[in-house]
């Protein structure tokens, strides 16, 4: 059949932002063959959150069973707090990332 059209990062954004809210995600990035605009049928999702930490076991798991879910998508996923500050990774996000998501900070904490 048909190979349905690749997804862009403002549809991905847009389809995220529900299961975002509903963990401690502060901003999602989106970067490789994505955010490049160069995916092909096969390609795999690269995200990067921040979650200052606090999204852990369980929950990171949960979290991206519900975006693969959600997407149909392989996704690699990957926390602030698993890469190091100066990582080739992590600048190749600094440098070419799509930020999709981003919590406002007027509903974030309230202590």
């Amino acid at each position: 059949m048909m190979i349905s059209p690749v997804m862009t990062a403002e549809n991905i954004g847009k389809k995220m932002i529900p299961v975002f809210s509903n963990y401690p995600v502060k901003k999602a990035i989106l970067f490789g063959s994505y955010a490049n605009g160069t995916p092909t049928s096969v390609s795999d999702l690269d995200l990067y959150i921040d979650t200052n930490g606090q999204l852990k076991g369980l929950d990171f798991v949960g979290l991206l069973e519900q975006l693969v879910n959600l997407l149909d998508i392989e996704i690699d996923l990957f926390d602030s707090s698993h890469l190091e500050s100066d990582s080739e990774i992590l600048r190749e996000i600094e440098k070419k990332g799509i930020v999709i998501y981003e919590k406002s900070e007027d509903n974030s904490k309230n202590d």
